[in-house]
């Protein structure tokens, strides 16, 4: 078994699968420890964790699950607190004038259990050495290619100038956006059928305010909060973009824009010169009051070379499996940063993989299980697009903002809540298999796309009416209700 590229997903696999006996080596091209974002876990993401060290015995897995355990087990494994998801704004297209607009959804009831920020670098390099530990045979700095015969033959080409070759009955890809197995077997992209188009600038900063200290500078009250608004994924909006901060322990902050990537009419990015990175991401932090006050003494820590950018965000492949081969969801395509799907979708794929590939299944039985999971994976990162992308249309509207990513507080919660795991019966990762939500989801799009064309307060008003009570059968934590003012506290995850 081969397994392509040791981010942690890959590494997790690896590790399941040389824990059962199978001969497995890993190749990456890089070196540990290496800057990656994509650094905020979830609930789901901690029960995946803590199920799949109960079926495969690897108890280690169970520190890392939850907050309280990562910091008295591995202190010097870098992380963040992780309370729950807040979402500020400055801007008030009703009236036009700058007023800090806030809500909290929490997603753990204490400190001790609540989910963590990645500091990925370190958590890679810990699963890297986790497979390496179970008996996989993992290869750093190495290029690799890869050709389908009768089996697949690996050509390994090691920075001393050695080669090897080796043969294999199975790959798998986990190299995410390098998408080795797409492009060697030639699956087409099918990218044009999603409707999100973003594009992001990021870094590590040192120095950045946190955002309760603004609030108190400026008199603003945060009693009543559920949890301190910076221990959380926090999203601060503007007009075409959101911005993520993920604060860790350390105090460096992961952040980063997400931005609306504008197309010309025949669908592709225009063509005209943009900021440099570092340039860019100042000019958003300048027109904003609040994010000038928090970035006025900020420096970029990581990566080496500053801050980074990105073309279109969004890729999806047409195939994410086949007899003999499969992808981790990060390698079959992405949509966004928002909601934080990215750590529980891979561990979703991990978990699925790591049952087919360890069952004693017939070839046949195995190739089915497989086109299986190829369907599921893309009826998933579908699923997202769609959920993403009412988002960005709500711009720069919050409470449309707000109130849209409640379709994926209701998806998460409900399953959170009842204890329903991902991989229980038809089940899949935010209900993707659920036609009953996924209808709701189509049918809130068209009413969303009513309520911005209306830009009147009763249009608004009746989408959100109508969207407390389609989500209703997934809603078991209070959603939408004008009572809490925005401030949710019984939507943490039992």
């Amino acid at each position: 078994m081969v397994v392509l590229g040791s981010g942690f997903g890959g590494c997790l696999l690896a590790a399941i699968l040389a824990g059962t006996g199978q001969s497995v080596l890993v190749i990456d091209r890089k070196h540990h420890p290496r800057f990656a974002i994509g650094e905020s876990s979830t609930p789901l993401a901690d029960d995946l964790l803590q199920e799949i060290g109960d079926e495969f015995s690897l108890e280690p897995l169970k520190a890392v699950s939850q907050y309280g355990t990562w910091k008295s087990q591995h202190p010097d494994l870098g992380c963040g607190l992780k309370r729950g998801f807040t979402y500020l704004s400055e801007l008030d297209p009703a009236s036009g004038t700058s007023a800090l607009r806030r809500t909290l959804v929490a997603a753990s009831s204490s400190d001790h259990v609540a989910d963590t920020h990645w500091l990925r670098a370190d958590v890679d390099q810990w699963f890297f050495q986790l497979a390496r530990q179970q008996g996989a045979v993992c290869c750093e700095g190495c290029e690799s290619t890869i050709h389908l015969d009768r089996d697949w033959q690996v050509t390994i080409s090691q920075p001393t100038g050695q080669r090897h070759q080796i043969r294999t009955g199975f790959v798998i890809d986990a190299t995410g956006h390098g998408g080795a197995l797409g492009k060697a077997l030639g699956i087409p992209p099918v990218t044009e059928k999603l409707k999100t188009h973003s594009r992001a600038v990021f870094g590590h900063f040192r120095g950045v305010e946190r955002c309760e200290s603004v609030m108190a500078a400026r008199g603003i009250t945060t009693a009543g909060f559920p949890f301190c608004c910076d221990a959380a994924a926090v999203h601060l909006l503007q007009s075409d973009a959101w911005m993520w901060q993920l604060r860790f322990d350390d105090d460096s902050v992961s952040a980063g824009f997400a931005i609306i990537n504008e197309t010309s009419r025949d669908g592709n990015p225009p063509n005209r010169n943009r900021d440099d990175p570092a340039a860019e991401f100042q000019r958003r932090i300048d027109a904003s009051a609040f994010l000038h006050e928090q970035f006025r003494n900020a420096q970029v820590i990581r990566p080496e070379g500053g801050v980074q950018s990105t073309g279109r965000l969004q890729r999806l492949r047409s195939q994410a499996a086949g007899c003999n081969w499969a992808m981790l969801p990060h390698a079959a395509g992405f949509i966004d940063p928002l909601h934080s799907t990215g750590i529980a979708h891979t561990l979703t794929g991990v978990q699925r993989l790591a049952r087919i590939l360890t069952a004693k299944f017939s070839m046949t039985e195995r190739t089915e299980a497989l086109s299986e999971y190829s369907v599921s994976v893309i009826d998933e990162i579908r699923l997202i697009d769609g959920l993403v992308e009412g988002c960005y249309a709500a711009l720069p509207n919050f409470d449309l903002f707000c109130d849209w990513s409640m379709l994926y507080f209701a998806a998460v919660t409900s399953m959170e809540q009842s204890g329903h795991r991902l991989t229980c019966g038809s089940s899949s990762f935010l209900r993707a298999s659920d036609d009953s939500f996924r209808s709701v989801v189509r049918e809130a799009r068209q009413r969303l796309g009513v309520a911005t064309d209306q830009l009147s307060s009763r249009g608004r008003t009746e989408f959100r009416h109508w969207l407390k009570s389609a989500i209703a059968p997934w809603n078991h934590v209070g959603l939408l209700d004008d009572d809490v003012d925005g401030l949710y506290s019984s939507t943490a995850a039992r």
